[in-house]
């Protein structure tokens, strides 16, 4: 499965991607989330995001809100961050996040999150 992986941080970026390759995905990078909307358009067969919230130009949240609005991506979208206020994972989840994985994860806790995503879907 393609993968989106939206964060600003290359080391974060290339530790979650070898994780995803070793679960058998094919992971791909944005760095914020204009971005991101561009990889999207070059790549529609993305079918899950792994989305940051603190990044510069267009944060996690703001990706979020827009796509609520515009609807360019229909698959699940996980946020991905060390924001772990009950205020933001609840607005993260109001703007469309379906489901929330806290920095640092490891491999196992990754892919049970994805399984789960990918169940609902």
């Amino acid at each position: 499965m393609k993968i989106l992986i939206v964060d600003d941080s290359k080391p974060i970026f290339m530790m979650v991607s070898q994780m995803l390759k070793e679960l058998g995905h094919d992971p791909i990078w944005a760095e914020e989330g204009q971005k991101a909307i561009q990889v999207l358009s070059e790549h529609p067969d993305v079918s899950l995001i792994l989305l940051d919230w603190n990044m510069p130009v267009m944060n996690g949240l703001e990706f979020l809100q827009l796509n609520k609005e515009d609807k360019f991506f229909d698959h699940p979208i996980v946020m991905m961050t060390t924001e772990n206020s009950p205020e933001k994972i609840q607005a993260a989840l109001e703007c469309g996040a379906a489901d929330y994985i806290m920095k640092p994860f490891t491999s196992d806790i990754l892919q049970s999150k994805i399984e789960m995503v990918i169940d609902m879907m």
